[in-house]
């Protein structure tokens, strides 16, 4: 949610001398300076300029939607089969069905199943909050990492309940609309009260084809950073999804709705901006869906890449039915951008580097050639501090 970020108190009031209107002031502090901090504080300066000047050469301007689009693979909401017994033909062919689209990374799933006959300490504690569910049931929760213990849905083992879980209308027409290029689909979830509804529907609105002719994307460069892979064109877009609270999109609207301990709660709209392969940001609600708000986060999604990991990106990834590397192919050849395609993914989220942006004139090598400098360049460094150390303490 918009929370109003608190900076903590840098220095004690105790440590400050009072004004005379009040107010504190800082104290002074004796003044030391040697020729031996003088040194170190110039070497210092050296290192930063180097590792700045190595940033700007690994630089690139994708920006940061399309990165996400080509690069990123969604993380996987864990998919649990609670049973007692053995599981029928038909139950394990159900099973069988989700296990083959995880492996394929049609869906982005990680599926497990626990015998309610054979528990272990772990699996215990895991299914003591199911036990009035019918067997065998399924129940899905958030990517490990989110560390979000609510559910985001739980029914009977059925092909209907995977169906259900798997895909909506809503998000195959998200998946459509940024398989064809648009920066983001902003979701408005409804809170059910059509005052509020239509007049954050009617902002959001305004705003975002006011921000189509606002914003600029970054200018691409002949520099293998800056080389798109996907053949889905790059342009400027933004398109509004109203998301109902109906029975059709529950499980959409819990993903949205329990990505925070306090939105269930919350009566008032809510606008999730989604990019790259359905990662959604956190959400703008009700007196937070404002112009500047809006604004803000369409600048970071078109803005040239400035992360260094994707789990350091704000948001969390929807569960979406999409083939995203077939999607997104150039002349019938999947991306190899994800090299671990077909691999179950365990534990935290796939981090994936993203250098700085830069401008076009920045002169752009390599970054082995410029892993490689640099160290030279530090160890020299290194070795001219000790003899300039040296000397000093020989004065």
């Amino acid at each position: 949610m918009n929370r109003p970020i608190e900076h903590p108190d840098t220095c004690p009031v105790e440590s400050r001398e009072p004004m005379a209107d009040g107010r504190h002031s800082f104290p002074r502090q004796e003044k030391r300076t040697s020729a031996f901090f003088d040194r170190l504080a110039a070497i210092g300066q050296m290192i930063l300029i180097v590792l700045g000047c190595a940033s700007i050469a690994s630089a690139c301007n994708v920006p940061v939607f399309r990165f996400a689009l080509e690069r990123w693979r969604p993380d996987p909401y864990r998919v649990t089969v609670i049973h007692r017994g053995p599981l029928t033909d038909a139950d394990q062919a159900l099973i069988t069905e989700l296990e083959t689209r995880q492996e394929k990374l049609a869906l982005n799933v990680a599926v497990r199943t626990i015998d309610l006959s054979k528990l272990n300490d772990t699996d215990r504690g895991f299914v003591a909050v199911l036990r009035d569910a019918p067997l065998p049931s399924l129940v899905v929760h958030y990517p490990t990492h989110l560390r979000i213990p609510t559910p985001v849905w739980s029914g009977p083992l059925s092909a209907e309940s995977i169906a259900r879980v798997s895909a909506s209308p809503l998000r195959q027409e998200i998946v459509r609309r940024l398989v064809d290029g648009q920066t983001a689909v902003w979701l408005l979830l409804e809170c059910g009260q059509a005052e509020k509804d239509d007049a954050a529907t009617t902002l959001v609105q305004q705003q975002l084809t006011k921000l189509e002719q606002e914003l600029k994307l970054p200018e691409l460069t002949d520099a293998s950073e800056d080389k798109l892979l996907a053949a889905t064109p790059l342009k400027l877009g933004f398109s509004l999804l109203r998301v109902p609270r109906s029975d059709a999109e529950q499980p959409l609207t819990q993903m949205l709705l329990n990505s925070e301990s306090d939105l269930a709660e919350t009566s008032e709209p809510m606008v999730f901006p989604v990019f790259g392969r359905g990662r959604a940001l956190l959400p703008l609600i009700g007196a937070g869906v404002t112009a500047n708000n809006i604004h803000d986060s369409a600048a970071f999604l078109v803005g040239a890449c400035s992360c260094e990991v994707k789990e350091q990106n704000p948001g969390f990834d929807l569960l979406l039915a999409a083939d995203w590397d077939v999607l997104l192919t150039q002349d019938g050849v999947p991306l190899t951008a994800a090299s671990n395609r077909g691999q179950v993914p365990q534990g935290d989220a796939e981090l994936v580097p993203i250098p700085s942006g830069a401008s076009k004139t920045t002169e752009t090598v390599t970054v082995e050639t410029v892993h490689s400098n640099l160290w030279i360049f530090l160890g020299l460094l290194f070795a001219g501090a000790i003899a300039i150390l040296g000397l000093s303490a020989r004065r």
